[in-house]
């Protein structure tokens, strides 16, 4: 039997964004028993509405519960759920737990909300908080190592505990002590996970979702995996996303695989073939989206959209075996489907899958962008799937459904869409038809091709297109290489006030592109483009004034710009920084603060930054030569990857490194270096360094 609580709270569609700060904890008892085994239970946690008005409400904690309720309860789990719980309710739904869930295979622990730390220890905050107490903390927070002692009390093997909060205090006075949550041992057969890194902030988020709760549930709907690669890929993903300012961590103190899997009711490998090109359609979408969905209402929703489908009778099927499964709260985006002063106004155009899906390179986009591009691609494919469904030519849905598509790595179902939506005068779309051709996304790679989508894109007036024009000529990607025709692309984009297409005119004048180098006139780009805070534009400056190009020389200006736009996530400027002290240009020579420059850098995407960091690492006393090969390793398969004219050069570079070092090392130290580097590939993978200019 599958129990809920639920207290809704709905918020006021005009209600503002707030800041942010969840605490969630996923408590995961794995045994050796298969992974879609029976005695799966979850308990779920949402706290947004806290009485105490000394302690901030928060907005997307309530999605985030909903969320992952959906998301396990789609994995087999018992889900037992509660939003705006007070201290005695939530200690009362433990019970429960206690009760009904002895010697269970799989349980999971979650929580949204507020979370602080005191004397050590993590404490999640109830609904009725309050904070007029003495050590209010310890007399009315949760303590979550309480929480875990509680639920050893189920007999569980092993446990998970993962941790993503603000890290900061809600509060003006310092009742909460250190910065970021405590770090704590983990017990045995329990693993803790942090949403960044302990004793750091974590991003609060501000969008539907938390960004750490949007990559997890993105994670868990993935194949079958061990917990801990999940862990790691929402690391990945969130590490990428917020340029290294946020990196997710975890405490294993486990033994042996802990393998998850999302649940499979009637549907089958032979059910989910891969999709052709020439049978896409939206129904065939839609069904591929849902086909192993727990959720009643997917089924529903499909019957209802595509009753003579092809997949309609498996519908059938699949909603009758799941009929008495529950139905957890959807999400609250706030939407208003009507606006009585302005009857068509954009309230009436906006739909779930502009909230969910839009990005920040969304060409067409009618709201704020998703932060950090963390999409919550669970549900952000079902709304807009049915955006579509009831506006099929509508050029923006089309595109946004391509882009979570793509982001779900279901290529060849994106390009499908975005030739749809090109073909209906999205300009944007030619930009992601072009990269599936030069990057042989559900496509052979054909530079030509790519070439010939961007130009569409461009000379339609997408100004990011006409970038990228003066990218494929400044490259000879598919066209014949012109400096001077990539010069006119940038031109007439940065008279749109393009500032990559400022910064871009300063790169050709400075490396002397278009004949003598010319550092004054790039310096003039540069700094127009920085005045509108791009970040490769400051860096570049600092760079002038470094060496006294263009510019008088000036170390300590230097750095300070560099500093500059490392703080704005720039990977150039770390990895310059990372150069100043470990040479001592401008500042004290510090090999390990030079170090740590190079792999923020190296965080970023930069993959000079590998270069360098494996020649730190063979200069140390005791070189570290297995990681310091695996470094070389990642720069070259990146930079064959990218494909430009100086990342070509540097794969040479890091292939003569590779062989130089190979033959100074034992077989042992080959074998370590190299299974490091296909681990690291494996989890983050080398697709990301396309995205990074050089």
């Amino acid at each position: 039997m599958h129990r809920f609580v639920s207290r809704a709270l709905q918020f006021a569609n005009s209600r503002p964004k707030a800041l942010i700060c969840s605490l969630i904890l996923l408590a995961a008892l794995i045994g050796p028993h298969p992974a879609n085994a029976d005695g799966r239970w979850a308990l779920v946690l949402a706290v947004a509405d806290y009485a105490d008005d000394r302690v901030a409400d928060l907005n997307n904690t309530v999605n985030d519960g909903r969320t992952m309720a959906s998301v396990l309860n789609q994995m087999g789990f018992e889900v037992y759920y509660a939003e705006d719980a007070t201290r005695e309710e939530f200690a009362a739904l433990v019970d429960r737990v206690v009760a009904e869930q002895g010697d269970s295979d799989l349980g999971m622990f979650y929580f949204a909300g507020h979370g602080l730390q005191v004397d050590g220890g993590n404490y999640a905050l109830p609904a009725d908080i309050n904070v007029s107490e003495a050590n209010f903390l310890q007399q009315s927070g949760i303590s979550v190592g309480n929480v875990i002692s509680r639920l050893r009390d189920t007999n569980v093997e092993n446990l998970v505990v993962i941790l993503d909060a603000c890290r900061n205090s809600p509060f003006d006075d310092t009742s909460a002590t250190g910065t970021g949550l405590a770090l704590v041992d983990a017990p045995e057969n329990t693993i803790i996970a942090y949403s960044t890194a302990p004793g750091e902030l974590a991003d609060d988020g501000v969008g539907a979702n938390s960004p750490y709760t949007a990559a997890l549930a993105t994670a868990l709907e993935g194949g079958e995996t061990d917990i801990r690669d999940a862990l790691r890929l929402v690391r990945a993903r969130v590490r990428l996303a917020t340029g290294g300012q946020q990196t997710p961590w975890f405490i294993d103190n486990s033994r042996g695989e802990m393998r998850i899997a999302p649940r499979m009711v009637i549907s089958n490998q032979e059910d989910l073939p891969s999709p052709n090109p020439n049978d896409i359609s939206l129904a065939a979408t839609a069904w591929w989206t849902i086909a192993n969905s727990a959720d009643a209402r997917d089924f529903e929703s499909y019957l209802a959209s595509f009753p003579g489908a092809e997949q309609s009778e498996k519908a059938r099927r699949q909603l009758a075996l799941i009929s008495d499964r529950p139905k957890f709260p959807l999400m609250d985006l706030g939407l208003v489907t009507n606006n009585p002063e302005v009857p068509g106004g954009l309230n009436s155009i906006i739909t779930a899958c502009d909230i969910l899906a839009t990005s920040s390179n969304g060409y067409m986009s009618l709201v704020e962008q998703v932060p950090h591009d963390l999409i919550n691609i669970r549900v952000a494919t079902r709304a807009c799937t049915d955006a579509v469904h009831n506006d099929p030519d509508n050029p923006r849905l089309l595109g946004l459904l391509a882009w979570v598509l793509f982001l779900d790595d279901r290529h060849t179902e994106a390009l499908y869409y975005n030739q749809l939506a090109a073909d209906r005068g999205h300009a944007g779309a030619f930009g992601a038809i072009a990269n599936a051709y030069r990057l042989g996304l559900g496509v052979e790679v054909d530079l030509e091709r790519a070439a010939i989508e961007t130009r569409r894109g461009a000379l339609m007036g997408a100004t990011r297109l006409r970038v990228a024009m003066g990218v494929y000529y400044r490259e000879g990607w598919g066209v014949p290489q012109s400096f001077n025709e990539a010069r006119r692309w940038f031109e007439i984009a940065a008279l749109a006030g393009n500032v990559s297409a400022m910064s871009a005119l300063g790169d050709l004048y400075r490396r002397g592109q278009l004949g003598e180098k010319d550092p004054a006139r790039a310096l003039e780009y540069y700094r127009m483009a920085a005045a509108l805070e791009q970040s490769d534009a400051m860096n570049n400056i600092g760079m002038a004034y470094m060496r006294g190009d263009g510019i008088a020389k000036d170390t300590d200006t230097g750095i300070a710009w560099l500093s500059r736009a490392s703080d704005f996530g720039n990977p150039y400027a770390a990895y310059h920084l990372g150069r100043a002290f470990r040479d001592g240009w401008g500042v004290s020579s510090d090999a390990d603060q030079a170090l740590a420059y190079f792999r923020l850098s190296a965080q970023r995407n930069f993959l000079t930054a590998y270069m360098s960091i494996g020649d730190v690492l063979l200069k140390l006393d005791q070189p570290r030569k297995a990681e310091a090969l695996a470094n070389f390793m990642i720069a070259r398969e990146a930079g064959e990857l990218k494909n430009t004219i100086r990342s070509r050069e540097e794969a040479g570079e890091a292939s003569a490194k590779i062989a130089e070092l190979r033959a100074s090392m034992t077989s042992e130290e080959i074998s370590d270096g190299e299974r490091i580097a296909d681990e690291w590939i494996s989890q983050y993978g080398l697709l990301d360094f396309t995205l990074v200019n050089q």
